[in-house]
């Protein structure tokens, strides 16, 4: 095999990234006591938004 001239491209590591910390369970009552509809709920437990054809739905 014919050996390759051009020098070899080193990539570097993508940044690590940045761990959020585990809220505490106060934290997590207190985002869902200020949470106005289920959308915002949907988002503080981690959940994708509830949609629908005639817009966002109260499943929760």
């Amino acid at each position: 095999m014919a050996r390759e001239t051009s020098p070899r491209k080193i990539e570097n590591p993508p940044p690590p990234r940045q761990v959020k910390r585990p809220a505490t369970t106060d934290e997590l009552v207190e985002r869902l006591l200020n949470a106005r509809n289920s959308n915002e709920i949907a988002a503080v437990i981690g959940l994708p938004p509830i949609t629908g054809l005639s817009g966002p739905k109260i499943a929760y």
